[in-house]
């Protein structure tokens, strides 16, 4: 019996669409994963075995796949989450099936590995940057580029410590706290020191792209992103529309996808966070996977008639992509944040406004009845709303006007406690 390994999956649709596309299309679905407790119900619908061992550690992905080349015939490997493309490229590599080799998905996973090849490649897309191992560091890089700039981790993702630094008590505050990151959501560590970028301006967008097993690189189209908590210093991608211009997409396509063959990139789904600024391309990262954020899996089929997900699968099987749209629509999302911290008990009249005209679905994503602080990077995203339209700009409009009347509900306590949790909760908030 044929299957198809997934090393982890993401959890804002791309993991469930892809599991479901794999199931059925006859493979055997197994998930690797480090903890079932990490994900929700539906995924495991589409699943037939699923597999708890430490992911991170590319020796117990080979022990346990050589356990089940026993029993199966393995077609593929591959994965939706952006925390484990390398050891699914590695474990590829091993198996000898289709993939980008380790190396270049490191470099381009890899922030400071991504700017040193464009550094090498085309510098003039990269903004001034500089690899900070410590404060007094930092502060050479602010003397000579001047505030604001970007502080952010080497690897990490959902825009999670990534600050915009406008004073040296920002930077010490950063450094600060850089000493208390621990090791990021999937259990990795963080790399040391800190990747200091100068601050780009204009409009953020995110390129997409699929490389067929034939070599071609087929442009997708690009999100036109909206950014929030700005004034904070946060960069929270609260909204997105999809297919930017032909004439901003046309741009990005001329200039980014030559790095994508300089890096390496050989098959599969591959997205760039870039911005134009005056007219020129500056790239922000790279990621060697399908967009997620119910981007890759939600909007780009409802634009186009074709999902994304689908093709991640085929590609990982060997086989050849064709990308011909059904349809060109406008989709857009809005998400969803905390208005202030407590207990996150669901959204207002959910029903009523799944059933608004253009809206395609209302989404829960926070866990209900956990405690959330309002949102300092994408892992505080607790919902959102994708509409579409006939055109990417009348989606974005849309959402932003039904998503600033959903209301989050929001409880103080939690909803069930104990006598004594109950009396620690109204100590701690001086009730």
């Amino acid at each position: 019996m044929e299957c198809i390994i997934f090393v982890e999956a993401s959890q804002t649709g791309a993991g469930e669409v892809a599991c479901a596309y794999a199931k059925n299309s006859g493979y055997f679905v197994i998930l690797f994963c480090k903890s079932i407790l990490n994900y929700k119900q539906n995924i495991f619908k589409n699943c037939d075995s699923v597999v708890e061992i430490d992911t991170t550690k590319i020796s117990e992905l080979i022990h346990e796949t050589d356990k089940l080349r026993q029993k199966f015939s393995i077609k593929a490997v591959t994965t939706t989450s952006d925390f484990f493309v390398v050891q699914t490229a590695q474990l590829c590599e091993y198996l000898n099936l289709p993939g980008n080799s380790s190396y270049s998905v490191e470099n381009i996973k890899n922030k400071l590995k991504m700017r040193n090849e464009i550094e090498k490649f085309k510098p003039e897309l990269n903004p001034q940057y500089f690899h900070a191992l410590s404060l007094e560091d930092a502060i050479k890089f602010a003397t000579n580029n001047s505030f604001p700039f970007i502080a952010k981790p080497i690897n990490g993702n959902d825009s999670l410590h990534v600050k915009k630094i406008s004073n040296t008590h920002d930077l010490q505050k950063y450094f600060h706290d850089r000493n208390h990151w621990g090791v990021d959501v999937s259990g990795q560590n963080f790399q040391s020191g800190v990747l200091l970028e100068s601050y780009v301006q204009g409009t953020e967008f995110c390129l997409d792209l699929l490389k067929s097993f034939s070599g071609k690189l087929i442009l997708i189209g690009a999100f036109k992103k909206m950014l929030a908590g700005t004034e904070q210093g946060y960069f929270i991608k609260i909204g997105a529309s999809f297919p930017a211009s032909s004439i901003e997409t046309d741009l990005l396509f001329k200039e980014i996808s030559p790095l994508v063959e300089h890096m390496g990139f050989a098959v599969g789904a591959i997205n760039i966070d870039c911005k134009i600024e005056n007219g020129k391309v500056k790239v922000l990262e790279m990621n060697p996977r399908l967009v997620g954020d119910q981007m890759g899996s939600h909007m780009i089929e409802i634009a186009t008639g074709l999902n994304p997900a689908h093709a991640i699968v085929d590609v990982s099987c060997g086989k050849d992509i064709i990308w011909q749209p059904k349809k060109i629509r406008g989709a857009a999302i809005h998400r969803l944040t905390m208005p202030y911290a407590g207990y996150f008990a669901g959204l207002y009249n959910l029903e009523h406004l799944k059933k608004m005209e253009h809206v395609e679905s209302v989404n829960i994503l926070g866990e209900i009845g956990k405690w959330i602080e309002p949102a300092s990077s994408n892992q505080g995203v607790i919902g959102s709303v994708i509409v579409s339209h006939e055109t990417e700009e009348l989606a974005m409009n849309l959402a932003c006007e039904i998503a600033s009347h959903i209301e989050v509900k929001v409880d103080i306590l939690p909803t069930t406690y104990t006598c004594n949790e109950l009396i620690n909760q109204i100590q701690d908030n001086n009730y």
